[in-house]
């Protein structure tokens, strides 16, 4: 981290006498308390070194000078020796606020390497920066036979541009800023092969070595259509976390997926969602296509609620303050099954009941409520109106 060895004081005392300043007054002047500062000379120097302690020559190190009031005065810049010293002065007669900033060729620009403080007259200080260069990972990618994989594009955090594997199927990522983020993301995109995602820890200003094994991609592809053998189109296409649409033919593709056990879902409105378990293997022999039965549900399913007295004792009587609120649904027996059971109170935004919650007067005052299948079939909504005692809905249950 930076040494920084800085002498911050402010004086706002009238009388306070400085070395080296002289103040000149007359005898009339001195009854109304006026006083002259003269400009004294300020200096500040120090070094710049790198983490391992070594001199960094050539660093341009930059110094604004700012009033007490925040107003820019001017900015100079000095350069480091090759012992990695700087040194600046001027005269200055009164307070200042500087701001420095060290900046060499090859080495980052972090916010840690700024130096803030307010300079008097005459003072003398010792400001010292360290350094931090970029970090590096070299590697070499090959497929799972051992083959290097050429063109390989690799990207890296903080590193803009992408890099590409040689025809060895080595690559090397530079100008890293492992100092900023101290996790840094590598991705390996290459033709044919599963995209790549891993995350490295090269060190600050450090060379890290990664070699990466690309697994050869699956190819999956299909067509969907209905019982008459019409084209499905729009219908939702899943794999693993992976969704895709088809088109208006019904067909569907994705690509550069990892072979192995798998399940495919197809869902479309109207229809009954299918799902089966695959094998996929590399390649692009992996096609699979889908008859959809149409949807016959059409009743919504219905939603009962329970109430639970919360009860609470006072004065030696027991008194109810609240109730565990409750939902159950069920669709019809042989319906497309029930997909999310919602409530809302008092006119607020929708929630997904997943358990009882608990409801307290006077607090609550309306409750409303409804369910919707696989099929879609929404429920007509229920509602509680406890400030008006008044109930629409399918009731309670036991």
């Amino acid at each position: 981290m930076i040494r920084l060895s800085v002498f911050l004081f402010v004086s706002g005392m009238l009388g306070v006498l400085l070395t080296g300043t002289t103040y000149a007054a007359s005898k009339d002047a001195s009854a109304e308390g006026q006083v002259n500062r003269l400009a004294q000379t300020t200096k500040i120097y120090g070094k710049v070194t790198d983490i391992d302690s070594f001199p960094v020559k050539d660093v341009n190190v930059s110094i604004k000078m700012y009033t007490f009031e925040g107003s820019e005065i001017t900015t100079k810049t000095v350069k480091t020796n090759s012992k990695g010293e700087y040194s600046f002065e001027t005269k200055i007669s009164e307070s200042i606020y500087i701001m420095m900033r060290p900046v060499a060729k090859g080495y980052l620009e972090t916010g840690n390497n700024i130096a803030n403080f307010y300079w008097m007259p005459g003072e003398t200080s010792e400001v010292n920066f360290i350094l931090y260069e970029p970090s590096t990972i070299v590697g070499k990618v090959n497929d799972q036979s051992g083959k290097p994989v050429v063109g390989a594009v690799i990207k890296a955090t903080t590193v803009s541009q992408s890099v590409k594997t040689d025809k060895e199927g080595n690559y090397a990522i530079t100008g890293i800023n492992n100092y900023a983020f101290n996790e840094i993301t590598i991705q390996v995109d290459a033709k044919g092969y599963v995209l790549y995602t891993t995350d490295a820890y090269p060190g600050i200003g450090r060379t890290m070595k990664l070699n990466i094994v690309l697994q050869d991609a699956v190819d999956v592809s299909g067509m969907v259509q209905n019982e008459q053998g019409r084209p499905v189109a729009g219908a939702t296409v899943s794999i693993s976390n992976l969704r895709t649409k088809t088109d208006n033919q019904g067909k569907y593709s994705m690509n550069r997926l990892s072979p192995g056990s798998s399940t495919i879902s197809v869902e479309a409105d109207g229809y009954l969602k299918q799902t089966i378990k695959v094998t996929l293997i590399k390649g692009h022999e992996n096609t699979f296509g889908f008859i959809l039965k149409s949807n016959l549900d059409k009743t919504p399913p219905v939603t009962k609620y329970s109430l639970v007295p919360l009860t609470e004792m006072s004065n030696g009587k027991q008194y109810i303050n609240g109730f565990n609120f409750r939902l159950r649904a069920e669709d019809e027996v042989n319906g497309s099954g029930l997909k999310i059971i919602q409530y809302r109170i008092n006119g607020g935004p929708w929630i997904t009941f997943t358990e009882p919650i608990k409801i307290y007067a006077p607090d609550v005052k309306t409750v409303e409520y409804f369910s919707t299948d696989v099929a879609g079939n929404q429920e007509k909504i229920n509602r509680m109106d406890f400030v008006n005692g008044k109930f629409e809905g399918a009731g309670a249950y036991r």
